[in-house]
């Protein structure tokens, strides 16, 4: 696999390698290193888009103003639900552009004043772009801070949400021999490119205990998959954001259970990379220009939060996109429907939020691609 023209952040790479005692790194670091490291890497750079234009991928917030909208209905439920707090504290991680929290910002203002007054809206890890954005119109409302440490000071009551977070945090990646786990490390090749070499998963650590659950049932070998480790300091972390039981927390991606992550089929992985609406397999290629992510296992996520003292909703757990946002927006869809039936033309706004909630939804597009995890304290 080729590096392709070569980049300070390849520079930078090649010198942790050549600086390890084994002549090659993990791939959680190196992702880490392709994706966060300052002013190099693929998130660092603050004119990095998302969406269909100019951007690399496309998610919810890309489709219009509805998405923040629903999630601005069931915040504002959640907080009817706690009685109706003074402070009400939204917290956001992983906020791109910011254009989320403009569209849930904008959803509370329609909705209810009262829970607009009581909204107080966070950043974690702000932009200036974010910062730009949200100045315009929330000013008052819209604050930020570095670090989720520093959010967690502050906060009784609130909801914690971030929306394609957790698939971009560093993974490793493992490899089934027919008889054990490996791990896939990042080296340089004679050609001066970057390699997968295997090395032997050493015992008492995180990844060795984490292979060691796995059922390897009818894999083949070779069979490669990937390991989130930093998912489950990323859950300590956040767990602590609010009051005992005055938090929720919304944790949106896109994944599986233990079992469909886990599958024979999914002989090579999660492991995807994007770069210009275009999917490829090697991370290798245009380190820095190019988006890593790989799946979430979900079920090994919520038995993390639990690990912290968070647990699935009742009425939630783990859903479909599909099904979190239609229990959102049955109100919404019945006032509709019942200013039609009076006769009453739909709005050009709502005819296009409408048509939003659809590609949201619908099972065959973004519906049951991307899942819901719920959890309270």
């Amino acid at each position: 696999m080729s590096s392709g023209q070569t980049t300070s952040l390849d520079g930078r790479i090649f010198q942790q390698i050549a600086d390890h005692p084994a002549k090659s790194i993990s791939f959680a670091l190196f992702m880490e290193l392709a994706l966060y490291e300052p002013e190099l890497g693929y998130y660092s750079d603050p004119a990095r888009k998302v969406g269909r234009k100019g951007g690399d991928f496309y998610t919810s917030v890309s489709v219009g103003d509805t998405f923040g909208r629903l999630l601005a209905m069931a915040a504002a439920q959640c907080w009817r639900d706690l009685d109706r707090p003074e402070s009400f504290s939204l917290i956001e991680q992983g906020a791109h552009d910011g254009q989320l929290a403009l569209d849930i910002l904008g959803g509370v203002d329609e909705l209810d004043r009262d829970f607009a007054t009581a909204v107080r809206y966070t950043v974690i890890e702000p932009r200036q772009a974010q910062r730009e954005l949200l100045a315009r119109r929330f000013s008052e409302t819209a604050r930020e801070v570095e670090i989720v440490a520093e959010a967690s000071k502050t906060q009784a009551a609130g909801i914690f949400v971030c929306n394609e977070l957790v698939d971009a945090l560093p993974v490793h990646r493992v490899r089934w021999s027919g008889e054990q786990w490996c791990e896939l490390r990042v080296a340089v090749g004679e050609g001066g490119d970057f390699e997968w070499v295997e090395a032997p998963i050493g015992n008492n650590m995180p990844l060795a205990d984490e292979v060691a659950r796995i059922d390897v049932g009818d894999f083949a070998d070779g069979y490669t998959t990937e390991i989130n480790l930093a998912a489950q300091s990323w859950m300590a972390g956040v767990s602590e954001l609010f009051t005992q039981g005055q938090g929720r927390w919304w944790i949106i991606d896109y994944g599986h259970s233990d079992e469909e992550f886990f599958a024979a089929h999914r002989r090579e992985g999660t492991l995807r990379c994007y770069r210009e609406h275009r999917a490829t397999d090697d991370p290798f290629a245009g380190v820095g220009e190019t988006d890593i992510t790989a799946h979430v296992n979900f079920s090994r996520l919520a038995e993390w939060a639990g690990e912290c003292g968070l647990g699935a909703t009742a009425a939630q757990g783990t859903v479909d996109q599909h099904d979190f946002l239609t229990r959102v927006a049955v109100d919404w869809l019945k006032a509709l429907e019942r200013g039609t039936a009076d006769g009453t033309p739909m709005s050009a706004t709502d005819q296009a939020r409408v048509r939003q909630f659809q590609t949201l939804t619908h099972p065959g597009m973004m519906g049951r691609v991307f899942k819901f995890l719920e959890l309270v304290n």
